[in-house]
């Protein structure tokens, strides 16, 4: 198991949080933590940076959830970016991918028109 870090950079035109290793039921609370952090500048776009993430099980799908309503919620848009792998892939079969801003690694994401494989 590799526990979940987030680390929380501000760019000049919103902040990035980093996620690298496992979300799950056990690692929630670092995520919910690292957005209110992002919060507090009152962003218009929280990007959540998905590259490092190695793991997403259901209770991670659930936290995603709930901090783009805590997102929303304070006016922001959250933006899910290097989307890949078995998480993007989890994404597009709960359908969870019409759910959020993504931008994957393969340029697949929210919004685009090119057939799926």
């Amino acid at each position: 198991m590799t526990v979940l870090s987030a680390d929380v950079r501000f760019d000049a035109a919103h902040p990035v949080v980093r996620l690298s290793g496992e979300l799950d039921l056990t690692s929630s609370e670092v995520l919910r933590e690292a957005i209110e952090t992002a919060l507090a500048c009152r962003p218009a776009t929280v990007e959540l940076d998905a590259e490092a993430l190695t793991f997403c099980d259901s209770q991670g799908l659930r936290a995603l959830l709930q901090v783009q309503h805590c997102v929303t919620n304070a006016g922001a848009a959250l933006r899910l970016t290097h989307v890949h792998g078995t998480f993007l892939r989890v994404l597009e079969l709960t359908q969870l991918d019409k759910a959020f801003a993504v931008d994957s690694a393969t340029g697949r994401g929210a919004g685009d028109t090119r057939a799926r494989a």
